[in-house]
This record gives structure tokens, C-alpha cells and sequence, in this order.
């Protein structure tokens, strides 16, 4: 009885932590993916995982300033900006500048689950500093594979992306064809 009081008395708490950072990760079964068929799944081009850091890397804020359609970039970032910065079953993640301080590194950790997306930075600031990063087939279309795990890809992981700008419909909004990726070893 002691157990489902303190439980229930810890419920509004959770709840509030929880949408401090956004909500719940959980999905409805109406919104869960079905499991990928592997299959189904493009595989990844060789050569993509980088043995060296491409110079000249510039991190994604400075990048998201000047960048135009077609340009041949390279970008610094870390994986993040979203509770799920990877598509499932699609080459694409997200990448936010390395500046942006996750929730873990502001000391707040502690009422956020998902600290990789950059909750406790204010949106203005997130979205200025983050693009999307995807690896695309020869029609265009992102290969239908997923990158989390991926040459140890993972949520706040730093990576310098070698590629294309993608088209730029508005200046908030910035797309990289992937060419190439390094992913700095961990801390």
C-alpha cells in the first residue's frame, strides 16, 4: 500500500519531466513503424565511413549562414535536434551544431530523457543551428536504411559529413546529399 502511494505521488512529477522536454518518447500503436525488413534495405555505399577527418569543417550554425544549392560542403555537428534525430528505415539524421549545450551538459539532465534534443536551448536557437543530413539513391530519393549504429552512430555522436547541399527552398531549411561521413571517436 506504502509502494502505490509513493508511486502515485511521483506520477505528476514524471509527467511534468516529461513534457519539459516535449512529451513521451512512447508511441501509440497506431504510430509505431512495423519492424524493417532487412531484405528490403538499401545497403550503404562503400566507401562512405571516412578513415580520416576531411579538412576545412565547418560547424553546421556557420554553414546554415551561407550555404547554397549545389555547393560541395563539408560539416562539423552532433547527432540531435529531435527525441529521434535518426529516420528509421531512411538515411537520414539530423545534425545541430556542436556550440548548442544538450540538456546533459546544462546540468539538467535529470528531468530530460532525451537530452540529444536540445530541449533546454530555445527553439529559435535549434533551428538556426541544425540541418538534416541524408544519403540519397540515384534518383534522389533517401536509401531506405537506417544509420543509428551505424559505424557506432548514435544520438550526440560528433560527425563531419562530406557532401552536396540539397535544394534550399527557404533559408531555414538545410538539406546535405552525404558523400562521405567521419565519426570522431567518443569522449
Amino acid at each position: 500500500m506504502t509502494r502505490k502511494i509513493v508511486l502515485l505521488s511521483l506520477a505528476p512529477a514524471l509527467a511534468l519531466g516529461l513534457w519539459a522536454c516535449g512529451g513521451s518518447t512512447a508511441k501509440s500503436p497506431a504510430e509505431k513503424s512495423p519492424a524493417p525488413n532487412p531484405a528490403a534495405q538499401a545497403a550503404l555505399p562503400a566507401g562512405l565511413f571516412l578513415e580520416a577527418a576531411p579538412e576545412q569543417a565547418v560547424d553546421v550554425g556557420k554553414l546554415k549562414e551561407s550555404a547554397k544549392e549545389h555547393d560541395e560542403v563539408v560539416v562539423r555537428g552532433r547527432i540531435g535536434g529531435d527525441h529521434h534525430p535518426f529516420v528509421e528505415g531512411s538515411a537520414v539524421m539530423f545534425l545541430v551544431d556542436p556550440e548548442l549545450k544538450s540538456c546533459g551538459e546544462t546540468g539538467e539532465e535529470d528531468h530530460c530523457q532525451t537530452p540529444w534534443d536540445f530541449c533546454c536551448e530555445p527553439k529559435e536557437k535549434r533551428t538556426a543551428n541544425m540541418l538534416t543530413v541524408q544519403l540519397v539513391d540515384e534518383s534522389g530519393k533517401p536509401l531506405k536504411t537506417g544509420l543509428k549504429g551505424q559505424h557506432g552512430l548514435k544520438e550526440l555522436s560528433t560527425v563531419i559529413v562530406k557532401g552536396k547541399v540539397g535544394p534550399r527552398p527557404d533559408p531555414k531549411i538545410l538539406v546535405v546529399n552525404a558523400t562521405g561521413l567521419y565519426v570522431e571517436p567518443g569522449k
